[in-house]
């Protein structure tokens, strides 16, 4: 049997606790209120969406006849209590049985432990009196037989229970949750694959159930496979597996939302300062690429502008890279700019820069290491690149986030 635990409005209700204040009577808002009435909301209270404010709104969504408390983003502060969680989960099982899903939501895989409790019911419970008593935070647990079902559970059950506990057993799936017709209330289906499957004429889990397996592997690949499975309330997946589970590729990206338009030139600046970062990253975690993609983002709804560049050899060199990126920005088109991002792909081990092509890597291995040895004495934004100086540049700020949001 697996629990799925959520922290109800994560973010809102640190803030509320961190005040002394009860998230289900407060209308607080998480957000950067400094960005401006455009900044968007982190989290909102359970209050508020009770009272109809949509989540991930902006500020000036928000009716102007609500009164709220506008609390700015602590990512450390949010990041210590998701640690503070989970030494509570460890307190009931082991750290083989935990999957931490997201920062505020986790399953536990909890038959091993059986034995030692009443029932489910109390385990749950036990465990979200904790985090309650212990850091002022409301959780609820949807129970189920398999990873699916608790997640569903939780999703669709929990938390609309007084005791924020339920568990789904695989007959109340068939007579609850089959004909739920809102696919996009269903975990693992977002908005494109719920459209797909409505113009396959599937509006419910029962029509994806009663559907021909063969037409969704042919319309969704391996996912469609998935999904009929799920639609049965099957799901073989393991937490054991789960943690075993190694890419066969990844990537390395960063992205940021602009505090205003940029035009062409400017958003060179913060396009460089991300290229740079990434190439730290690849440093540190002993990577070269090949591989390179950037976008760039329009306001007033136009087309946003990609581009993938080759590179003939594998590097993590900042300076061989921002050569190409500069003769391939050349070609994008002017306007007014409001979101960049750029990944890297096609990754390898370090050791593979051996190629005849390859230029002399000893240098910028050095400067990397140097750099970092000094990142972490000292902090990021005590050596920085000269565009920092700039007015277009976005390093100094961004160096204080965490996810982008601020961290103190």
């Amino acid at each position: 049997m697996y629990f799925c635990i959520d922290m109800k409005c994560y973010f809102a209700s640190v803030e509320c606790a961190a005040r002394g204040l009860n998230p289900l009577t407060t209308p607080l808002v998480v957000a950067d209120e400094s960005k401006g009435k455009g900044t968007l909301c982190l989290a909102i209270s359970p209050y508020l969406k009770r009272i109809g404010v949509k989540n991930r709104c902006r500020l000036y969504e928000i009716p102007k006849g609500i009164p709220y408390i506008i609390a700015k983003p602590r990512m450390r502060k949010y990041i210590q209590i998701a640690v503070a969680i989970h030494r509570i989960f460890l307190k009931y099982v082991s750290s083989e049985d935990i999957h931490t899903y997201s920062i505020d939501e986790a399953f536990l895989e909890i038959t091993n432990y059986m034995k030692l409790y009443k029932s489910p019911y109390v385990l749950a419970l036990q465990i979200l009196k904790d985090i309650k008593e212990e850091l002022g935070i409301v959780a609820a647990c949807g129970a189920g037989d398999n990873l699916f079902l608790a997640k569903v559970c939780l999703d669709l059950k929990a938390k609309s229970e007084k005791n924020n506990f339920y568990y789904l057993s695989l007959d109340e799936f068939y007579n609850s949750i089959w004909n739920h017709s809102n696919l996009r209330d269903i975990w693992q289906i977002g908005r494109g694959i719920s459209k797909r499957l409505n113009r396959l004429g599937l509006y419910s889990l029962k029509d994806i159930a009663l559907s021909d397996k063969d037409v969704l592997i042919k319309e969704f690949g391996v996912i469609g496979e998935d999904l009929y499975e799920y639609a049965w309330g099957r799901d073989s997946t393991t937490i054991k597996e789960i943690k075993a589970y190694h890419p066969k590729s990844k990537s390395f990206s960063r992205n940021q939302i602009l505090f205003r338009d940029y035009q062409k030139d400017e958003a060179w600046i913060p396009l460089l300062e991300m290229l740079f970062l990434l190439c730290m990253d690849l440093y540190k975690n002993h990577l070269v690429t090949n591989g390179i993609s950037y976008y760039i983002g329009y306001s007033n709804h136009k087309k946003g502008y990609h581009k993938v560049i080759q590179l003939y050899c594998f590097t993590a060199d900042y300076f061989f890279i921002k050569k190409r990126m500069k003769e391939s920005y050349q070609e994008v088109p002017m306007g007014a700019i409001r979101q960049i991002g750029i990944s890297f792909f096609h990754l390898a081990p370090i050791e593979e820069m051996n190629s005849l092509f390859d230029h002399q890597n000893d240098k910028y291995i050095s400067l990397y290491h140097s750099i970092t040895k000094i990142w972490e004495k000292h902090g990021k934004n005590q050596l920085v690149l000269g565009t920092a100086l700039k007015q277009e540049s976005t390093l100094y700020e961004r160096n204080k986030t965490i996810g982008g949001h601020n961290s103190d």
